[in-house]
């Protein structure tokens, strides 16, 4: 099968903390409004369970909603944590993308990875990288300077066929 389009991106801490800022400025709102739905509806449960005297329940659903704030709060931060310093990101490891007609294959030292196009879940194209998400947190970093085979221009029309309605050009 023939090679489409190539690249090869490598992962550091700058074009990480880049991510992190465009996922952050794309998410976080979707984020913030579902952690107020939940902790309104909490506190309206600990309301109502005092009102009607039921102060174990009371207690227990206090519990739960200092637990679900501090999970909100301190999980996402962990998660970067991790991220930044993983193996991917602190020996900043080499990706190349090989991009064919149905699927793509990720490699990464003795790694493989193949993507068939339908189980990405967004693509966002900004001035320099594609991010290809594969569910809500990660995605696939391509840099639109590192193109061995193909451009970023083709590229972008060529992803933009395969996303259909998931692609979204950021500028």
């Amino acid at each position: 099968m023939k090679i489409l389009f190539k690249n090869r991106t490598k992962y550091t801490k700058e074009i990480y903390r880049k991510f992190v800022e465009f996922h952050n400025n794309k998410y976080h709102f979707q984020y913030i409004i579902f952690n107020i739905f939940i902790i309104l509806l909490l506190l309206f449960l600990v309301i109502c369970q005092i009102r009607y005297k039921y102060y174990i329940s009371a207690i227990i659903s206090c519990v739960v909603f200092t637990a679900f704030c501090l999970y909100r709060y301190f999980h996402p931060i962990s998660v970067v944590v991790k991220e930044l310093n993983g193996k991917t990101i602190t020996e900043e490891k080499s990706f190349t993308f090989k991009f064919y007609d149905k699927y793509f294959k990720v490699e990464s030292g003795m790694e493989l990875n193949l993507v068939k196009y339908y189980k990405l879940r967004k693509c966002f194209e900004t001035k320099d990288f594609f991010y290809l998400y594969i569910d809500k947190t990660h995605a696939f970093l391509i840099n639109k300077k590192n193109f061995i085979i193909g451009n970023s221009t083709d590229f972008s029309n060529f992803i933009k066929k395969k996303c259909f309605i998931r692609f979204k050009k950021i500028e």
